[in-house]
């Protein structure tokens, strides 16, 4: 069990939010660790040598690197990370000097970097905000997944009979990435297929697939009616994985059939692992990507949204359940429909800067509304009272905003959402400096979505390194964006390119907002 310390249940309580598919946009990891970063640097130079990425690009992805470098204690010493600073600001040509001792320089920071952590935690308390995200991302990058993660760490804090502090149970996890990666083997029915070629080491008939499962103990599920099977061999960290693998290429077999195959391939949806013991399902849940305003405006019942609305949601679609082609293409070309303007043909990337700032102002009205909303819910003062009698969200923003201005000592009892409540106060008192971080953040992402993109359509490159680490932190944030551009145009008539401009407006003058921190947009 977790030792009975705030500081460690912050940590604890901040670190499970990441591992959790129920934690809301605002409060979910929207970028990689860093050292997945900088090995998709090493990438990202040698995609720019072969003309799929712009040498702006990889410039962009380097100084943001060299900025997370420098307070990052995980990528080592102040020397090591001044080394790894110089080669990041080199020349990082393929095949080069520079190229090959920066991979040494990560190899290094990624079999260390869970153990600096857990030392710095033990002896000085760094920010929980920064602890946390450092730790749950670099776990997640390297190839865990949310549930295996999130019931992994809460065993030990809740269940074990020993105590620990956080530091050791990030020396925990640490010894859970150390281990190698575990080699599956499964067998996925089909109850359609072309006939595979006789003997195929992979593709089974119905008879022989029959076998396979009887030889494994398997029931085979109700109702069932193979036509054969597909088995082949997953390396991957755990079933969760296993099963987002399968996912993946059942979505790719599908679309080859579907354009290369007269006769139809149709999968079952769930999957037989050896090792368990029963078939699972392999539906993946979807990537989060919400547009709430449609429903809230009613204007998903709308025939006649304007042209540019109407593509922007058939664009966005696949970025929910889509491939990983289709939801990365579709979601940049949706984000460029919206705010690349006039004049602005030359330099396409400045949607990601756009729509960073939509979504900056977005993430301070979405917090600030859950942290007024917990503490008319949690808290039992006069606060709490005039809170819970606003007429509405935004006016309950205002109250709270206010109290904060006049009184740092507010508490609220979850220590999740004290947390947020903290992350508020810091807003309050150096907003200038907290949303240029938020910003910054989106920013990163979104531009992160624009290479990936750029690797997909220029050079048909669907392997990089951080293609699902893309998919798993940039939905929740398109979603966001797009939800505002949406909610402004049915509400506001505001044309996304207004929006922006409001956005952009609205955050260079923040310092001498009179409206409230949540109005930022309105």
């Amino acid at each position: 069990m977790l030792l009975d310390n705030q500081y460690d249940k912050a940590l604890l309580r901040r670190t499970l939010d990441y591992f959790s598919a129920l934690t809301p946009w605002n409060r979910r990891l929207w970028r990689l660790g860093a050292v997945l970063e900088l090995e998709e640097l090493v990438e990202a130079s040698k995609a720019s040598s072969m003309r799929a990425l712009s040498e702006s690009a990889v410039k962009y992805l380097s100084g943001s690197l060299v900025a997370r470098l420098k307070r990052d204690i995980g990528m080592g010493t102040d020397r090591e990370r001044g080394t790894m600073i110089g080669y990041v600001n080199s020349n990082l040509t393929p095949g080069s000097h520079g190229t090959y001792a920066l991979a040494k320089l990560i190899e290094g920071a990624k079999t260390a970097y869970l153990e600096r952590w857990a030392q710095d935690i033990r002896t000085k308390n760094p920010n929980p905000e920064v602890a946390s995200r450092a730790v749950a991302s670099h776990m997640l990058d390297a190839g865990f997944s949310e549930d295996s993660l999130h019931r992994y760490l809460y065993y030990y804090a809740q269940h074990d009979e020993n105590v620990y502090s956080f530091a050791d149970l990030v020396e925990k996890l640490e010894e859970l990435r150390r281990r190698p990666p575990i080699t599956y083997t499964a067998l996925v029915p089909t109850v359609t297929q072309p006939d595979p070629p006789q003997d195929h080491p992979h593709w089974f008939t119905a008879s022989k697939a029959v076998e396979w499962l009887e030889s494994w103990g398997f029931d085979i599920d109700p109702g069932l009616r193979l036509t054969g099977g597909l088995v082949f061999d997953l390396e991957a960290r755990d079933v969760q994985a296993v099963l987002s693998s399968v996912a993946a290429e059942v979505s790719h077999l599908r679309a080859r059939f579907r354009v290369g195959a007269r006769k139809k391939l149709r999968f079952f949806n769930k999957v037989y692992v050896i090792g368990e013991t029963k078939s699972l399902s392999y539906e993946q849940r979807p990537r989060r990507i919400d547009v709430h305003a449609l429903e809230s405006t009613s204007a998903v019942f709308d025939l006649n949204l304007p042209h540019e609305l109407r593509s922007v949601l058939e664009l966005l679609a696949p970025l929910d359940r889509g491939t990983p082609a289709a939801a990365v293409a579709g979601s940049w070309a949706a984000i460029e429909a919206l705010f690349v303007g006039p004049g602005d043909t030359a330099n396409r990337v400045i949607a990601a800067s756009r729509m960073a700032n939509v979504v900056a102002c977005s993430y301070i009205r979405a917090e600030l509304t859950s942290v007024a909303n917990a503490y008319a819910e949690q808290c039992s003062d006069s606060l709490a009272a005039e809170i819970r009698d606003s007429a509405d969200n935004l006016a309950r923003t205002r109250v709270l905003e206010q109290a904060m201005r006049s009184d740092r000592s507010l508490r609220i009892p979850a220590v999740r959402d004290n947390l947020a409540l903290e992350r508020m106060y810091a807003l309050v008192e150096r907003p200038h400096e907290v949303i240029k971080g938020v910003v910054g953040q989106c920013e990163d992402a979104f531009r992160r979505l624009y290479r990936q993109r750029n690797l997909i359509v220029h050079a048909g490159d669907l392997t990089s390194i951080a293609l699902s680490g893309t998919l798993r932190t940039v939905p929740p944030i398109v979603g966001a964006g797009i939800d505002r551009v949406f909610h402004n145009a049915t509400s506001a008539g505001l044309s996304p390119l207004e929006l922006s401009a409001k956005a952009d407006v609205s955050i260079a003058g923040v310092m001498d907002n009179k409206r409230g921190l949540a109005q930022l947009l309105d």
